[in-house]
């Protein structure tokens, strides 16, 4: 499967994927200086934060772990992570940047599949 062909770049979509990228790259300084693992041990870790970027992945820091399905630990080696949220991901559940490219969007609705409009109109 290929990626689609990139479009034109939309600059507050830019501008905002800097910045959030500028925002998760902070964070993994702040722990480098804290020590490469500081944050796996830590006492008083603050909990789980999570901020859905518009358009793109859920940054999520804090303490939290991520388990697949069968509760089995994804490894991770930061504190603040991306996770995809578009399916696109090659590197699942981590985000790689796919969105842009398949140019998600959030804001668009999406339609209610019949037999749940229909339950809902019965409700």
């Amino acid at each position: 499967m290929t990626a689609p062909a990139a479009g034109p770049v939309d600059e507050k979509d830019t501008a905002q994927d800097a910045l959030t990228e500028a925002n998760a790259e902070q964070a993994d300084v702040q722990a480098e200086q804290d020590g490469a693992d500081a944050w796996k041990t830590r006492e008083g870790t603050a909990p789980a934060s999570i901020v859905a970027c518009p358009n793109g992945p859920l940054l999520v820091r804090g303490d939290f772990e991520i388990v697949t399905p069968d509760g089995v630990p994804v490894p991770r080696d930061r504190e603040t992570v991306a996770l995809c949220r578009c399916g696109g991901s090659a590197i699942k559940p981590y985000c790689d940047g796919t969105h842009k490219l398949m140019k998600f969007d959030t804001a668009r609705r999406r339609p209610v599949p019949a037999p749940a409009r229909k339950a809902a109109e019965e409700a």
